[in-house]
């Protein structure tokens, strides 16, 4: 079976695996000109 601790456990690796592999793109992001950026698309 699986547990209430289980269940949590794993949504919590879940939303540290998606934060940290959004942060660097957003930092990329951050860092590069509005202007530039927009021109980029």
């Amino acid at each position: 079976t699986v547990s209430g601790g289980l269940i949590v456990t794993g949504i919590t690796w879940a939303c540290a695996i998606g934060l940290i592999g959004g942060l660097f793109p957003a930092i990329r992001a951050a860092r590069l000109p509005i202007a530039e950026a927009l021109r980029a698309r």
